[in-house]
């Protein structure tokens, strides 16, 4: 009786291979879900300059500004760019992130130390909060995502991050 089995789970799982290499590039007929492009590999942007940064929300001492040299489409669903946190005091910290719009989340891919960026490969993905009002929430709502895409091309994003700006 094991064997009968055996030889049954076998077939099936013959029959599903058989059929996986059989069938189309979009998987078995587009009954499996389709791999996600990769984003484009990570290249750092040179440090951030103080014409090109726009303002793009205040919270409390913090303002946050976006480098627009930096902001780089990685795929259809993630958008790179230099996010600069000043503080009142004039204390910059700066960081070079990833927003995935589909899941959404973000994530610090190098921070500037020292003079120089920081790989930061470890970091995890943060989910974004649009409903905290935080500067994530604020990109991800309001300026580069539409859904789960990317909202426009990169002169697009652009534009709309110069109109939205912020006053001091």
């Amino acid at each position: 009786m094991h064997r009968a089995v055996a030889a049954m789970i076998a077939a099936v799982l013959g029959l599903s291979s058989a059929a996986a290499m059989a069938g189309s590039a979009d998987g078995v007929g587009g009954l499996l879900p389709q791999p996600k492009a990769a984003p484009a590999p990570l290249q750092l942007p040179a440090p951030p300059r103080a014409a090109e940064l726009v303002r793009v929300t205040q919270r409390g001492e913090l303002a946050f500004f976006i480098d627009l040299a930096s902001l780089q489409r990685a795929s259809a669903t993630t958008v790179r760019y230099t996010l600069v946190a000043r503080s009142a005091h004039g204390a910059d910290n700066v960081g070079y992130e990833t927003l995935d719009c589909a899941r959404p989340a973000w994530r610090v891919e190098a921070l500037w130390l020292g003079g120089n960026w920081q790989r930061q490969p470890d970091a995890p993905w943060i989910p974004v909060d649009p409903g905290l009002g935080g500067v994530h929430g604020t990109l991800y709502a309001d300026e580069l995502c539409s859904g789960s895409m990317v909202d426009g091309t990169i002169e697009q994003l652009r534009a709309r991050l110069r109109r939205d700006a912020r006053l001091p």
